[in-house]
């Protein structure tokens, strides 16, 4: 066994306790020894990034909010997804939902289309349209700003869409909260606290 499989089960108490599915488990690992093996073709993320950062800094990082998450969506869209986080693991979580995953790099593309392997659900595609038509809620992590998220969807916020946000820091959430309500005076969020149970990091849930 890996170091990644072995650290990843390892893990799994972790992940089943913060909502996923226990019938995803495998194809989770799957996913993540995907992403592991392409990061050094791709540099999806860092090449410096240990397999417990991976595991606890990015794959525990999209399950925080997990259980915020809405159910029985028929369509939802991820922003700048590059190796899939927060919008493979998503899409393997809530199969029946479908997921759509705006990345603009064809090289990541090409890695995301791989992942439709491991969960039908997925569909990748280039540039993010304004409308985002049928989409109901959208996903980004460590992507944008919020005022340039509103900016990109500006058709599908103005139909009062919803935002389903991972951010980091308070502090850096009201910097972009200033900014926001610059070019959108009717603005509103509500920002969670989120706990990591194995890491000490502040992390927030933006929902928009």
């Amino acid at each position: 066994m890996s170091n990644l499989a072995a650290y990843f089960d390892s893990r799994v108490p972790v992940m089943l306790e913060l909502g996923f599915r226990q019938d995803g488990i495998e194809t989770l690992k799957k996913y993540v020894e995907m992403l592991w093996a392409a990061n050094e073709e791709l540099n999806l993320f860092s090449r410096k990034m240990t397999v417990e950062e991976l595991v606890d800094n990015h794959v525990i990082d999209c399950l925080l909010p997990l259980k915020k998450f809405p159910t029985n969506l028929r369509y939802a869209a991820d922003l700048g997804s590059g190796g899939g986080l927060p919008g493979v693991v998503y899409a393997i979580q809530f199969p029946d939902t479908r997921y759509i995953l705006f990345e603009k790099s064809v090289l990541k593309q090409n890695f995301l289309k791989k992942c439709i392997a491991l969960a039908s659900n997925l569909v990748v595609q280039g540039e993010i349209p304004h409308d985002l038509d049928k989409v109901q809620i959208v996903t980004a992590r460590a992507f944008k700003p919020i005022d340039v998220i509103l900016e990109i969807t500006r058709s599908y916020y103005g139909k009062k869409g919803k935002y389903f946000l991972l951010k980091g820091r308070q502090e850096k959430i009201d910097e972009e909260v200033v900014d926001t309500k610059k070019k959108f005076k009717e603005f509103k969020l509500e920002s969670v606290p989120l706990k990591s149970p194995v890491m000490d990091v502040e992390r927030h849930l933006v929902l928009i």
